[in-house]
């Protein structure tokens, strides 16, 4: 994973993002969403900033293991399935 597509100024090269954190699955509440949380190697839901460019707060899923973004979206949307 070397770019990720910034849905405002297109696809950029890593360094201009920020990692913040990985993010519970959709649909987890209270003390799951918080304490328990799986570090599935499959699909990895995450925050990002694009610090470098526009700023915006993006939401990527993406395929640790594999290295491969599988969606970016911006913060404010919810993340697909």
């Amino acid at each position: 994973m070397s770019r990720l597509a910034c849905p405002f100024c297109g696809p950029r090269e890593l360094e201009e993002f920020a990692f913040h954190k990985t993010c519970p699955e959709p649909g987890a509440t209270g003390y799951a969403a918080v304490y328990e949380r799986d570090n599935r190697q499959d699909v990895s839901l995450e925050h990002w900033q694009h610090v470098r460019g526009c700023r915006a707060w993006l939401w990527v899923r993406r395929d640790p293991s594999a290295n491969v973004v599988l969606e970016v979206r911006l913060l404010g949307q919810e993340p697909g399935p």
